[in-house]
């Protein structure tokens, strides 16, 4: 069932991939395209589930942002079927005076500032911001089916689970906005700096085994470690580094077929781009291939004090510290590197023909810069690094069910090519019994954007959003979303098992 899913998911990234190349090509200015189709196809482009993870109960389904937290389940065995977690922002482009549901009640139009549409006068128009700088986050994380099982050998007691997952994450956290220009319908300047920037995208399958035991066992607190492994199988990637700053340059000359008139050309100058990409979409015969692309491994790390005072299947005082996707994925695949000077990207007769495949385009490319379709190509291997990132926690029991918690991101880029996370402060209120749960959170996102989620779990249902109000309430305007959902089975019994209790005997 966990492979269909997977399956699923990766012809629906995969299409869209093919859709951006061939976009990419068939833009006006086609070269630096390249370098940032990425945004263009943001409409409404994971935060992970904070207030879930606090719960005693989320067991291995907070696997993935607390290596700890199976440990601290009242259960002793949890199972998740499915989750599924998404997360959407950006500074590029918005939807005009919408929420997400209700765009199910019609099409969404382009800005026409020529026959007057834009985001300010009419609703449901897809617009931009246009700003000097720009950026965007999207990432999905599917989690199939995943247990963990407690259990005490001797005097220490010890948690071991295995997870699945599919995961998927693209980012560019800054990037000149030279695109304002064809936004707004007006003329580029004839000289316009593009800074360096690079960003990556990566689709990947992950296993993995999570294990964490309490230590120092004379302290009247539990001290837990715990630690994920991680084996990841690469499906789709690519990563776009603009190395230096690049002169783009405006042009206007005479039209060859009418000399009437003048054309626009755009150059561009002193540029040192760098393009990698691997995928198992079959171009020539229109259909995605589920294979192993490339392959790595990860580890997650964390460690947290647990006071569980008089509670048994609550605790009064927690407090951890992680670092999260520590690893890497090499794959397979084509990397290419343009260096050069007065490339001229609109107008070009060698880039009118429609390519097959993004090879093709790059070879195209390649021949226009050095005269040689081959030479761009300088390996057919390349690395993309996980969104490494530390996750402090803190989570405060205001009576046996109630809880205020405190979750800081902040992302730690290790690895060449490492993917972005976001950083995010969350603070989240938590009311939880055995078999429901219910919370609220305010966040703010790259520590400026405040977004208000909510969290609701009954029995085996888990639904919740870190960004809750652009699912319900039209916004002026949309530019980010999220949204988790999950289905998992444990003991809906009270409980089956006393592990913990190191309280002296008051009898």
């Amino acid at each position: 069932m966990f492979r269909a899913f997977l399956i699923q998911k990766i012809k629906i990234i995969s299409a869209k991939d093919r859709f951006n190349f061939r976009l990419a090509a068939d833009m006006s200015f086609r070269f630096y395209i390249l370098s940032v189709f990425v945004i263009l196809t943001v409409r409404l482009k994971s935060q992970d589930p904070y207030i879930f993870s606090n719960d005693p109960y989320s067991g291995i389904s907070a696997v993935g942002i607390s290596p700890t937290q199976p440990f601290l389940n009242p259960n002793q065995w949890d199972l998740n079927l499915i989750s599924e977690d998404v997360f959407i922002q950006n500074r590029y482009g918005y939807i005009s005076k919408s929420s997400l549901l209700g765009l199910a009640g019609g099409d969404v139009k382009e800005a026409d500032i020529k026959h007057g549409i834009t985001g300010e006068n009419t609703k449901k128009v897809w617009d931009y911001y246009n700003h000097d700088q720009t950026g965007f986050h999207f990432s999905s994380e599917l989690m199939g089916p995943s247990f963990s099982f407690n259990f005490k050998l001797g005097e220490r007691n010890f948690s071991a689970g295995l997870f699945s997952k599919l995961r998927t994450q693209t980012s560019i956290v800054k990037v000149d906005n030279y695109l304002k220009y064809t936004n707004q319908q007006i003329d580029e300047p004839v000289l316009y700096n593009l800074g360096a920037f690079e960003t990556s995208f990566m689709n990947w399958t992950e296993i993995g085994l999570n294990l964490s035991a309490d230590i120092f066992q004379s302290s009247e607190n539990f001290w837990v470690v715990g630690v994920n492994l991680k084996y990841l199988s690469g499906n789709d990637a690519y990563t776009i580094k603009n190395r230096k700053n690049a002169l783009m340059r405006r042009e206007f000359v005479p039209d060859p077929e009418d000399s009437t008139r003048n054309i626009k050309n755009l150059y561009v100058s002193n540029f040192d781009v760098e393009a990698a990409y691997s995928t198992g979409y079959d171009f020539e015969n229109d259909r995605y291939k589920y294979k192993k692309n490339g392959k790595g491994f990860g580890v997650d790390i964390g460690m947290a004090v647990v006071d569980f005072g008089e509670y048994d299947q609550a605790y009064n005082f927690k407090m951890g510290l992680n670092l999260l996707d520590v690893g890497s994925v090499t794959f397979d695949g084509f990397v290419h590197r343009f260096i050069g000077d007065d490339f001229q990207y609109t107008n070009n007769p060698a880039l009118e023909v429609e390519f097959e495949n993004p090879e093709q385009f790059a070879q195209i490319i390649s021949q226009e810069i050095y005269g040689n379709p081959e030479q761009s190509l300088i390996s057919n291997e390349f690395k993309i690094g996980l969104p490494t990132a530390l996750h402090f926690n803190v989570s405060k029991s205001i009576s046996a069910e109630q809880y205020l918690s405190l979750d800081w991101i902040q992302r730690t880029p290790i690895f060449e090519n490492s993917l972005r996370r976001s950083n995010i402060i969350n603070l989240s209120y938590l009311y939880s019994i055995h078999k429901m749960a219910y919370g609220f959170s305010i966040s703010a996102y790259e520590y400026q954007n405040l977004q208000f989620g909510a969290f609701f779990r009954f029995g085996p249902l888990i639904i919740g959003s870190e960004n809750v109000l652009p699912m319900l309430i039209p916004h002026k305007k949309l530019h980010g979303a999220d949204f988790y959902f999950g289905l998992k089975i444990y003991p809906f019994r009270n409980r089956d098992m006393e592990r913990r209790s190191r309280e002296k005997c008051k009898c």
